[in-house]
């Protein structure tokens, strides 16, 4: 039995390192996985059900339940949607029959679904119904389905349209709405006669009597225009007096079009009601849009003022007209000297006898005196401004920044209009305000009275307008050196009321001295209270205000050398001080004393990028032993992680090669010494290391997958198959070294391997050796169960060869956190009642990250007890970076401003807890043999831990 046994064995291991011609494809893998209990056919015994029912409330109850739990095969899709025709045909309430044409809908998106075969069932049983809910439904079946075929299928498509077409006359409004929807979305792209005649057919329904029908119609030719159907600009008469209808929701249909055809066509002329003069076509519909600011429906006056920010191609008279609510002389028609001179004669009106008809009001204008823009479009933006809900205040707002930005002219009208806004009493639209001057700094220049009032906003108790005031003042300019001197007065003063500011105070004023050098190089003397005669007491370095001050005057002084000669030697001193300390707000000045001049390194070089390639290049050499390979490893290792230091611009790529190498040098040393095979037998010293070594495999394995963005598919294929490495080489170990179960490890295993094969598919890539043979071996396994998969992935493992190293790309980049606040260098400890909380005020700047939502605040207490924080939403918010657009681009910069919740029983003494960021990867915990509900996610930190101090106190027992 022995022999037999033993025999067996060995032939299961020779088939299993069986090689195979590589020109064979690879088989497709397919897991028998058993589906839960309860699932399965149970949406097909409950339609069969149906048959049974005695009543249309009990069919309906039926109905209902099948929709709660939908789910079928892809076999039973022909008999379920046999078995809901019937029941429709059989069926005489209509609120059954509506809610089979919604289940049709419903079967015709699952998988494996015979779309065009529900469609014409649907067709079928719509053809003897005269319920108009019934038909209203089976339109708007019809319409779901008609998207999930592929434009290609035009007969089809047409099909579906000359059926929409033949409904169009059923008296319903939900008939005739679903119907003009569904030539809208499936009508085939056709020019000439035949699109004219479409548009036609549909601007019938631009005058029904019902304003549904209405709104639906002019939806329609949207649509169509965005389907790249050409818009006759004929229809613009029509659309225009529509304007003036009842209901809302057909106004603010008829507003986007009107925008629509007027950016379409924006050169046309078009004729002024009542005479012959003509003008552009979007500066009239620019006209009718404003018009809308006047609007008694909020939700008009909102569309509106986002509308007026997509015409870019407006006059500027009539920009200009929108700033003011008088009606300007030149949006006014100009009359002829003839003409004037007829009027004078034909007046007929007394007045003092110097000259016909001068005592005429000017407002009131006759036929002949013809206006450009209606009087209730004029000052359309600053009805906007006004408006009493601040969904208009904030739409009007970003409407005014898009077009200031693209004229300089109206950027300088609306500066004022933008600076009032600062006042406003939501904080949303304060900010709006504040970062739309922000974006036109290009274009104006502050004057002291408008640099006044926005200094005035410094005093807002939201530090997110303070911020936002400090980004925008350091990209504008300023005209005076009065106003520069109250700007710096005004920040150093706000500065010691909310010291948390600090940072962006001084990328604020690094900003302004960079731009300003004229105007600094006059406040030099006072800012630094410097006295031509007297020596003055050199101040402290590590105040702020003075920091601020020095970093101002030093950024100027890169632009205006003539500031350098008038610097204190002690100032010097501190610049060299603080260009150490920090080295990115101050820039590199050349100065007398050679002691203190900087060094000028260079943020990047193009020698990094091809020492990059040389080191990789190098590592491709497959003859070298293991040991040599090895000793090549950990040297490009050491080059790579000096190299991330030096050079910005392929730092995340070196960090990813290196991070790389790293989890290839544990592999490696892992299966040179062989404990992986019999784990049970080992020393408890070697076990651990064993595990642990594992452990930190999985982990380095994690940090590849999600501490980097910027990946291609080549590197995100190449990680992940790496993974399926570790995955498989902690099966084998859970399978051979413990008697717990592996069924939670192998199936999750089985899943990556599945999403492996799919990824590789998808992004047109071959597998790796490893990968490959994994995909061979287990296609032709009836049942995979852990112990053999394990011993299937054992000589596959053992065979298995390092991979090559990813060629460098320069896109990728590496997440990662500084913590601000707190900083750790206080010798005072916190102190707070035990068993209360205390709220300790945490700031931290991300970088690159790739999902926000990942990020956790990680809290480890003396008593090795850790707590784990979900940062609120509101809390992340958007980092601007100083650099280049192209590093901002990759990934999600955020800045995390939050308070973090502490709390503990009595200690004996102060002592430190540890605040962290790290990011939660839940997709590690699916695969653990010991899921204990509870339990703490795995995390991995994404800087290291800053301490704080805190010292609980007992409650004090009084009387």
């Amino acid at each position: 039995m022995t022999a037999v046994l033993k025999k067996r064995a060995l032939a299961e291991y020779t088939q299993t390192i069986q090689e195979t011609f590589p020109s064979q494809p690879i088989k497709k893998l397919r897991l028998v996985k058993k589906t839960p209990a309860g699932t399965g056919n149970s949406s097909l015994a409950l339609i069969s059900c149906l048959e049974s029912s005695k009543s249309s409330s009990e069919a309906l109850r039926t109905l209902l339940r099948v929709s709660d739990t939908f789910e079928l095969e892809p076999n039973d899709i022909p008999e379920a949607v046999k078995k809901l025709s019937d029941h429709f045909k059989n069926e005489p309430e209509s609120a059954v029959r509506v809610k089979i044409l919604s289940l049709l809908s419903d079967v015709g998106h699952l998988l494996g679904a015979d779309v065009v075969a529900i469609i014409d069932e649907t067709i079928l049983l719509l053809k003897n119904d005269h319920s108009h809910k019934v038909i209203a439904q089976g339109m708007n079946t019809v319409l779901k389905l008609g998207k999930l075929v592929p434009d290609s299928a035009a007969a089809l498509h047409q099909k579906l349209v000359d059926i929409a077409k033949g409904y169009l006359k059923d008296v319903s409004h939900a008939v005739k709405c679903k119907c003009l929807e569904i030539i809208g979305v499936h009508a085939p792209v056709c020019t000439g006669a035949e699109a004219e005649k479409l548009m036609v057919l549909v601007s019938l329904y631009f005058s029904n009597e019902d304003a549904r029908v209405r709104s639906q119609a002019f939806s329609t030719i949207i649509t169509l225009h965005e389907r790249s159907f050409k818009i006759n600009p004929d229809i613009y008469v029509d659309v225009c007096e529509a304007l003036k209808d009842d209901y809302e929701i057909v106004r603010q249909v008829v507003l986007k079009l009107v925008c629509l055809l007027g950016n379409t066509y924006p050169e046309n002329e078009v004729l002024l009601p009542g005479s012959e003069h003509e003008i552009r076509l979007i500066d009239d519909a620019f006209g009718k849009v404003c018009n809308a600011m006047s609007d008694l429906s909020i939700h008009v006056r909102t569309l509106a003022a986002k509308l007026l920010g997509t015409m870019k191609l407006v006059s500027a008279k009539f920009l200009n007209q929108t700033l003011d609510k008088k009606l300007m002389s030149n949006m006014r028609r100009k009359r002829t000297a003839h003409e004037l001179a007829w009027e004078n004669v034909t007046s007929g009106e007394w007045a003092s006898g110097k000259k016909w008809a001068d005592d005429a009001p000017r407002e009131v204008l006759d036929a002949d005196s013809i206006n450009l823009m209606s009087s209730g479009a004029c000052g359309a933006f600053v009805h906007g401004l006004e408006d009493e809900f601040l969904e208009v205040r904030s739409a009007a707002v970003e409407s005014l920044c898009e077009l200031s930005i693209r004229n300089p002219q109206f950027a300088n009208t609306s500066l004022d209009f933008l600076v009032d806004m600062f006042n406003d009493e939501i904080e949303d639209v304060r900010l709006k305000a504040i970062d739309s001057l922000r974006r036109i700094s290009e274009h104006i220049i502050l004057r002291d009275d408008q640099l006044e009032t926005i200094l005035g906003a410094l005093e807002d108790f939201s530090q997110d307008v303070r911020e936002g005031l400090h980004r925008m003042l350091a990209s504008c300019k300023m005209s005076t050196t009065a106003g520069l001197k109250m700007c710096v007065e005004k920040l150093l003063d706000n500065l010691k009321k909310y010291p948390h500011d600090k940072r962006s105070t001084y990328r604020c004023l690094q900003r302004i001295g960079a731009q300003h050098p004229e105007l600094v190089l006059p406040l030099v003397p006072q800012l630094l209270n410097i006295h031509p005669f007297f020596d003055t007491a050199e101040p402290d370095v590590e105040n702020p205000q003075y920091i601020c001050v020095l970093i101002l005057v030093l950024n100027a002084a890169k632009w205006s050398p003539t500031i350098i000669p008038l610097l204190e030697p002690h100032t010097l001193r501190h610049y060299a001080y603080i260009s150490d300390t920090m080295p990115t707000l101050v820039p590199v000045l050349s100065l007398p004393d050679s002691s203190c001049n900087a060094i000028s390194r260079p943020q990047t070089v193009p020698e990094s990028l091809e020492f990059l390639n040389n080191v990789i290049s190098n590592l491709d050499m497959t003859e070298n032993t293991l040991r040599v390979q090895t000793t090549l490893l950990q040297t490009a290792k050491e080059h790579l992680n000096r190299l991330s230091e030096i050079d910005s611009s392929v730092a995340g790529t070196a960090q990813f090669t290196s991070l790389y190498i790293g989890a290839q040098l544990i592999m490696s040393q892992i299966l040179e010494k062989g404990y992986w095979l019999n784990p049970a037998t080992l020393a408890t010293q070697q076990a651990n290391n064993l595990q642990t070594n594992i452990k930190n495999l999985l982990e380095y394995c994690l940090k590849l997958q999600f501490f980097f963005v910027g990946f291609s598919p080549v590197e995100e294929c190449t990680v992940k198959m790496f993974r399926l490495r570790a995955l498989a080489l902690n099966l084998v170990y859970i399978v051979k070294g413990s008697n717990a179960s592996a069924l939670a490890p192998c199936h999750h295993f089985l899943t990556v391997v599945e999403d492996m094969q799919r990824d590789l598919s998808l992004a047109g890539l071959e597998p790796d050796g490893f990968t490959a043979a994994v995909f061979r071996e287990l296609s032709v396994l009836e049942e995979p169960k852990p112990g053999t998969v394990s011993r299937i992935l054992i000589p596959i493992l053992s065979e298995a060869k390092l991979v090559r190293i990813p060629r460098p790309n320069t896109q990728i980049r590496m997440s990662s956190a500084e913590i601000v606040e707190p900083t750790g260098q206080t010798d005072t400890s916190l102190k707070f009642t035990a068993g209360l909380v205390m709220a300790v005020r945490f700031e931290a700047e991300l970088r690159h990250l790739n999902d926000p939502s990942r990020v956790r605040l990680k809290v480890k207490y003396p008593d090795q007890k850790t707590q784990v924080i979900l940062p609120r939403p509101a809390h992340l918010k958007p980092w601007y970076l100083d650099g280049s657009d192209e590093d901002s681009q990759t990934g999600h910069n955020l800045r995390l401003l939050t308070s973090v919740l502490v709390s503990h029983q009595v200690w004996s003494e102060a002592c430190n807890v540890e605040i962290n960021v790290a990011l939660a990867i839940p997709e590690a915990d699916i695969g653990k043999r010991k899921a204990s509900i509870g339990a703490t996610p795995t995390l991995i930190d994404l800087c290291k831990p800053v301490k704080v101090s805190v010292a609980p106190k007992p409650i004090k027992r009084t009387l």
